[in-house]
């Protein structure tokens, strides 16, 4: 299920952003989900970013990744990071759990580590590849949105 088509709402919600973030942002989908190809994904369009959790349940706080869109950037973010092994010492963050990279070029995507730091997380969450039911959940924040002009 490496291949699971992107539902149109985050296809509409990224519109925003350049190419550049639009790229990279799919591309990190890809990457999660050829790692984690059963997770129920979350789509939410948020205030200040647009979200992808991808969870083993369909409860959005059992989330063991995560994408954030932001204007110039996307960051793949680890859940519990902060106890995560870091062994190419890349992982962003001061928070109590999470921990980020962030992506700025759609080459970066390409990087060698990703799927290294997705396993590890599964395996640190005592989870599988085949976690989750495959399903998605969309959600959108009301009120005004930060996005790109």
């Amino acid at each position: 299920m490496a291949g699971r088509a992107v539902p149109q709402e985050p296809i509409e919600f990224l519109a925003p952003f350049s190419d550049d973030v639009q790229e990279i942002a799919l591309g990190l989908r890809g990457r999660v989900l050829a790692v984690m190809p059963e997770a129920h994904e979350f789509v939410w369009d948020a205030t200040n970013a647009v979200s992808l959790v991808y969870t083993p349940s369909t409860n959005w706080q059992d989330g063991v990744v995560h994408i954030a869109i932001y204007a110039k950037r996307v960051n793949l973010g680890f859940n519990d990071g902060s106890s995560l092994a870091d062994p190419f010492r890349i992982l962003a963050g001061s928070g109590a759990r999470i921990r980020h990279v962030s992506f700025n070029a759609v080459a970066d995507v390409d990087a060698e580590w990703v799927d290294e730091y997705l396993a590890a997380a599964l395996a640190q969450a005592g989870l599988d590849r085949g976690m989750g039911d495959g399903g998605t959940t969309i959600r959108v924040s009301k009120g005004p949105k930060r996005r790109p002009a």
